[in-house]
């Protein structure tokens, strides 16, 4: 009974040592991190305007509507929909400030679907900082995290245990290459990121933005292309 006991408390401590593994590493500085993010940013193109073609897919896999993902650089975000029953619903977006129009019509209660993408464009150090104050979280904290395959850093620090129960506003990316991996918004939004793609004219953007709003169901936003949006 000894051995079992043994062997199983060595089988335990292994599984605890790789999991703890993939979290210890190196903290920046927070002013270093803001700079690797905002590198990472310009070199991936993503600090012009935008018009990006997307489809918004619901929970049951069906394309729910087609649009545009639209930025103009100074970070005001539009996501403009035409949705399966012919209804237009716009979202819109700078920082904290969110709104929706459906037919025209301003909407109070709708599924926050539009992340605060400035934070994937700001292109300075400060830019990064700034915008994730904006949306009320604290660029001062760094913290580690898992989130799939990635370890990562979190601009704007989580809370302790379950990494998927954050409730801090924070920005999440990858450790070696800074690219995004998620946003965990203040009200409890929190929006995953597929892989960074390269696209026309040499810009590597998440190819999907999945939406876990809670009190809705999970959405994901599809980008099927992506380019500088002409002057």
């Amino acid at each position: 009974m000894n051995a079992g006991r043994g062997a199983l408390t060595a089988a335990l401590a292994g599984v605890l040592l790789v999991a703890a593994s993939r979290a210890v590493a190196w903290i920046p500085e927070p002013e270093r991190a803001w700079s690797a993010i905002a590198a990472s940013n310009a070199a991936s193109g993503r600090t012009k305007a935008f018009d990006f073609p997307v489809a918004l897919i619901g929970a049951d896999a069906g394309v729910a509507g087609t649009g545009h993902l639209r930025s103009n650089g100074d970070g005001a975000w539009r996501l403009e929909l035409q949705l399966a029953d012919g209804i237009a619903e716009v979202h819109e977006r700078r920082g904290a400030e969110y709104r929706v129009t459906r037919g025209g019509r301003a909407v109070e209660r709708a599924p926050r679907l539009l992340p605060p993408l400035d934070l994937l464009q700001a292109a300075s150090a400060m830019g990064v900082a700034e915008a994730l104050r904006a949306i009320g979280g604290n660029p001062a904290q760094v913290d580690l995290g898992i989130e799939g395959a990635y370890d990562c850093w979190v601009l704007g620090g989580r809370e302790r245990g379950a990494f998927e129960a954050n409730t801090r506003p924070a920005l999440w990316v990858d450790q070696e290459t800074q690219q995004p991996v998620r946003i965990d918004d203040a009200n409890g939004a929190q929006y995953r990121f597929g892989d960074a793609a390269a696209r026309p004219g040499g810009v590597r953007f998440p190819s999907r933005i999945d939406v876990q709003d809670p009190g809705w169901p999970v959405w994901r936003i599809q980008v099927q292309n992506a380019a500088p949006s002409t002057p």
